[in-house]
């Protein structure tokens, strides 16, 4: 009887093994887990290279007169991002990340989205307070600045549409739908598709 735990756990031990070595090589799970492994060890590389995104605040307008505090929050959160490392990372997983740049790298990247996501967001509802102001040049400008760093805010690209609808340049709707094609975004055929409605309403 003292044999049994151990030829138990012996055969326990094949059994498990089998079912492993029985996995299908091609299995989702088992890919990314690998994948991970690989990038979790993919030593630091230099990234003073990437496209990072200075943006250019003395040329936006974020001066315009406001009683809303939100809208100054919006404000003074474009205006920080003078300061701060951006990057838009749009579409890249931090497996990914970590495979081109190295794992030790990770923190410093994912921050440099987040502020993206932060400037993009701000750009978004700022120019949408302006609207509602009535600040249409404003807002276009805003927009057309966040349209060029690649946002894939469906937001920002049909507000942008209808102010030059409401300006009377909706040709320029066209060159919008180009820039729609270029993001790397799961939204692009959404806004694509969007502004394309826009456009045949003219």
């Amino acid at each position: 009887m003292r044999f049994t735990v151990p030829i138990i756990i012996i055969v326990f031990s094949v059994v498990f093994k089998t079912v492993v070595n029985r996995k299908p090589k091609n299995d989702p799970d088992a890919l990314f887990m690998e994948r991970e492994r690989l990038a979790n060890l993919t030593p630091k590389k230099d990234i003073s290279g990437l496209p990072y995104i200075k943006v250019p605040v003395s040329e936006l307008p974020l001066d315009v007169p406001t009683e809303s505090e939100e809208t100054k929050e919006r404000q003074d959160i474009i205006r920080s991002m003078a300061d701060k490392q951006v990057l838009n990372l749009t579409g890249i997983t931090n497996t990914d990340l970590k495979l081109e740049y190295g794992a030790p790298n990770i923190n410093i990247l994912s921050a440099a989205d987040g502020n993206y996501t932060r400037l993009i967001q701000s750009i978004t509802y700022l120019s949408e307070d302006y609207i509602n102001s009535r600040h249409l040049s404003e807002a276009r400008r805003l927009l057309e600045y966040g349209i060029s760093i690649g946002t894939d805010s469906r937001r920002s690209y049909l507000m942008l549409a209808s102010i030059y609808k409401e300006e009377g340049t909706p040709e320029k709707i066209a060159p919008l739908i180009e820039s729609a094609k270029k993001i790397d975004s799961l939204l692009r055929e959404s806004i694509i598709s969007s502004l394309e409605e826009a456009s045949s309403d003219l």
